[in-house]
């Protein structure tokens, strides 16, 4: 979660405009669509509670952000950084959870993204967002979701891999 420090993850702060509809529709969409299927044959139809696919969604959101802005040539990324959080705000939104426990949530995903970035966990899984990008930008939707679908599983794998090894 690409974060300037003093955002502190607060949900209040992203309003329904956070990301433009084109955005959504390239970076958020595909990956909520399958990182909420993933959970769902995980046995978590809501998402929410599934802390690897919930990592999972916010390296797709992310990887797939720094696609689009290495692509458009965009150096104002406020509203890209924020995607990664307003697509975990939305799924815990929709699992009804109040304010205050989203903002630990939010907390909690950020610590633990942060570590995943830091031993390279998700890595893995970078050729397979790779080519969902290229396939996205050419409007080509299943592929795209074929890669992300890879990716994801690779993403929960190795977080899974990792967390066994660590403890």
């Amino acid at each position: 979660m690409s974060m300037p420090e003093e955002t502190h993850l607060d949900p209040e702060q992203l309003g329904r405009d956070a990301l433009d509809p084109d955005t959504y529709h390239l970076v958020v969409g595909p990956a909520l669509q399958v990182c909420a299927a993933l959970a769902a044959k995980r046995g978590d139809p809501t998402l929410h509670a599934d802390m690897p696919a919930m990592l999972a969604l916010v390296d797709l959101v992310t990887e797939l952000g720094r696609h689009w802005a290495a692509d458009h040539h965009a150096t104002d990324n406020d509203r890209l950084d924020q995607a990664a959080v307003a697509a975990c705000v939305m799924v815990l939104r929709e699992a009804g959870l109040e304010e205050a426990a989203i903002g630990q949530c939010l907390a909690a995903l950020e610590a633990a993204y942060a570590q995943l970035a830091e031993h390279d966990v998700t890595e893995p899984a970078g050729p397979f967002i790779g080519t969902a990008w290229r396939a996205l930008s050419v409007d080509d939707r299943d592929t795209a979701i074929e890669q992300l679908e890879q990716a994801a599983r690779r993403i929960v794998a190795a977080i899974e891999a990792w967390q066994n090894q660590v403890h």
